[in-house]
């Protein structure tokens, strides 16, 4: 797992998040004390004073869309500082790079994925994730691909070692 990836499992792990169903809107801002606003304006998280959070959620928008946003916005109200109006830009792309992923780790967590039987062929494991953890397909495809790519790599690394090649540094290209 990333970082990222574990510190959102680990904030799943303190909430007592464990099954797909308890991935909503109302269940994990109650538990972290986020107010939720549903309005006709982009979606967007404020920090009011230190620790008092409040989610404006786009009321436009079809219902999971609104739980996406919502794990986006999440991601800066928890993770990131500071006024983004005001920093430089790949600072602000770093953040909006973190906030993507974030989405994927929190909508379909690894944990919750792996104490599943998935089937074998691909296109059913994604219809599997998309309707247990109620995303979008293009969503679980990626899931499911970045997950795959992991366990290659993995398995990749370990026969390397075992044959006693060099392991080579996975520093470049970046891996997600």
């Amino acid at each position: 797992m990333t970082a990222l990836e574990k510190w959102t499992e680990d904030l799943y792990e303190r909430l007592g998040i464990r099954e797909p169903s308890q991935i909503t809107i109302a269940n994990i801002s109650e538990r972290l004390n986020i107010w939720i606003h549903y309005l006709d304006v982009r979606s967007k998280g404020i920090e009011a004073s230190a620790g008092m959070y409040s989610m404006f959620i786009d009321n436009r928008l079809p219902a999971g869309m609104q739980r996406l946003e919502f794990l986006h916005e999440l991601c800066y109200l928890l993770r990131h500082a500071g006024n983004q109006s005001v920093m430089p830009e790949h600072y602000t792309q770093a953040q909006q790079d973190e906030a993507d992923r974030f989405i994927l780790y929190a909508a379909m967590p690894y944990s919750m994925i792996s104490r599943r039987s998935l089937p074998e062929l691909r296109s059913e494991a994604i219809s599997v994730i998309t309707t247990e953890f109620e995303v979008p397909r293009e969503l679980a495809m990626q899931r499911i691909d970045q997950i795959q790519r992991r366990i290659f790599q993995g398995q990749l690394l370990a026969v390397m070692g075992a044959q006693g090649e060099k392991v080579p540094t996975l520093c470049s290209p970046r891996f997600d």
